[in-house]
């Protein structure tokens, strides 16, 4: 039988472990949204270049475009539930939250 300490222990290392996973997943969703928002600004100058920008080009663009705005629900969705995650921890001020996983500053 575990005593309370131990079964304190548990507790903290499966709050932290529900947390953190928020997160990674919210970073996840940036650092991807990152990486399309580089490469649909690197198609834009290649469309305009192009005299008749190309067919691949532009589905491409789409396509990415598409990636993004999924992502882009899907961080803003895990930021919610890290803030009711937070809340039902008893932390009330979510300021950092908006701070550290600013998704909204991600354009393309």
């Amino acid at each position: 039988m575990l005593d309370k300490s131990e079964l304190d222990e548990e507790f903290i290392k499966e709050i932290a472990s529900v947390g953190g996973g928020y997160g990674a997943k919210i970073e996840l969703c940036m650092r991807e949204m990152e990486r399309i928002s580089r490469a649909v600004a690197y198609l834009k100058v290649r469309i305009e270049r192009e005299a008749k920008p190309s067919l691949f080009s532009m589905r491409l663009m789409v396509r990415l475009r598409k990636r993004f705005f999924y992502l882009r629900e899907k961080a803003i969705e895990q930021r919610k539930y890290l803030i009711i995650y937070r809340e039902a921890l008893g932390l009330l001020r979510h300021r950092e939250v908006f701070e550290v996983y600013n998704i909204e500053s991600i354009e393309l």
